[in-house]
C-alpha cells in the first residue's frame, strides 16, 4: 500500500486539524488581552496525537508560523513523524486583509517557520477561516510564489468540469497549486437554521454518527474526496469548557455552550467512520 491508497476495501476520506491557541483566538475576537496559553495547546495537541495514533489514523496538522516561537520545537518533528503539517500562514491573518503582496509574504514566512522547525517539506496551505473566497486570481498565484503545491481554503457545492480524484487546479497558480476542497452539502438542519453544511467542528460534535456517515456518502456522491476539518478542542473532553472568562450574557453563554457540546463523542465517531472510510492527510489526496 503507498502513501496515497487507501487500506483496500475502504474508501478516501481526509481529516485535517487546526493547531492552534483557541484560548487566543477567542479573546481576540471577544476584544479581549489576548494572552494564549500554550500549556493548553501542549496538553491538547498530546491528546490528539495519542488519539490518532489509537484509531490508527493520520491527519494533516495546520498550524500558523509564530506558533514556532510559543511551544517547545521538539513538537513539531514529533507532529510531521506521523501526519502532514500545513500552514496557515505567518499570523493567521484573514487573506483579504493582507492584500496580494503581503498575502504572499505571510504564505511563505509561514511555511519557512513551520519548515525550519519540523525538519520537513511543507507544502499545504489552507487559509485562516477559509478566507480565500474572492481573491482570485492572486490568491494562487502567491500561494505558487510562496512554495506551496497544495491548498485545502475552498468550500465548494459542486467542482469544476477540471476536477480529477477531488482535486483541480486552483486558479492563477498556472498548474502548480492543486486544490482539494471541502464538500457544501445541502441539509436541513436545526444548527442555526442551516440550509448547507460543511464537515467542520461543530458538524463532527453534533451531528449523530448516521447524518455523518450519509454527509461522506453524499460528498462521495458529488466526486469529493470526504473531508473533516476539527480543532485541537474537540478531540479535549476534558475542558475547559469556556474560552473565555466574559459570561455575562446569553449570547456569550451560548457561544461557549456551541463550542463546546459533543466534545465527548468525536473519538467515538471517528472510530465508528474509519471502519468504513481510511482518513488520511491532505497531500495524500492528490491523484
Amino acid at each position: 500500500m503507498t502513501a496515497s491508497e487507501p487500506e483496500r476495501g475502504r474508501a478516501r476520506a481526509i481529516l485535517s486539524i487546526a493547531l492552534e491557541d483557541e484560548v487566543r483566538l477567542e479573546r481576540q475576537r471577544s476584544g479581549e488581552a489576548a494572552p494564549g496559553d500554550p500549556a493548553l495547546v501542549e496538553r491538547r495537541l498530546e491528546r490528539a496525537l495519542q488519539t490518532l495514533e489509537g484509531l490508527g489514523v493520520r491527519a494533516t496538522f495546520f498550524a500558523e508560523g509564530r506558533l514556532v516561537a510559543e511551544i517547545p520545537r521538539t513538537w513539531w518533528p514529533r507532529i510531521a513523524a506521523a501526519h502532514e503539517l500545513g500552514s496557515m500562514g505567518l499570523s493567521r491573518t484573514i487573506v483579504g486583509r493582507l492584500g496580494p503582496e503581503q498575502f504572499a509574504d505571510d504564505a511563505r514566512r509561514g511555511r519557512e517557520a513551520l519548515e525550519e522547525a519540523a525538519g520537513v517539506a511543507v507544502t499545504t496551505y489552507r487559509a485562516p477561516e477559509f478566507s480565500a473566497d474572492g481573491c482570485d486570481p492572486w490568491f494562487g498565484e502567491g500561494l505558487a510564489a510562496a512554495g506551496y503545491t497544495t491548498d485545502a481554503s475552498r468550500r465548494i457545492a459542486a467542482l469544476p468540469e477540471d476536477a480529477e480524484g477531488g482535486c483541480y487546479p486552483l486558479e492563477g497558480s498556472e498548474g502548480a497549486v492543486l486544490e482539494v476542497p471541502m464538500a457544501m452539502l445541502p441539509a436541513n438542519l436545526p444548527i442555526a437554521g442551516q440550509r448547507v453544511m460543511f464537515l467542520g467542528s461543530a458538524a463532527l460534535r453534533m451531528l449523530p454518527l448516521p447524518t455523518l456517515r450519509v454527509a461522506f456518502e453524499l460528498a462521495e456522491q458529488q466526486g469529493f474526496v470526504p473531508q473533516v476539518a476539527a480543532t485541537l478542542a474537540d478531540l479535549d473532553p476534558q475542558g475547559p469548557s469556556a474560552y473565555s472568562a466574559d459570561t455575562s450574557t446569553w449570547r456569550s453563554r451560548i457561544d461557549q455552550l456551541w463550542r463546546s457540546t459533543g466534545r465527548g463523542g468525536v473519538t467515538a465517531k471517528l472510530q465508528q467512520l474509519a471502519w468504513r472510510w481510511s482518513f488520511g492527510p491532505i497531500g495524500a489526496s492528490r491523484p
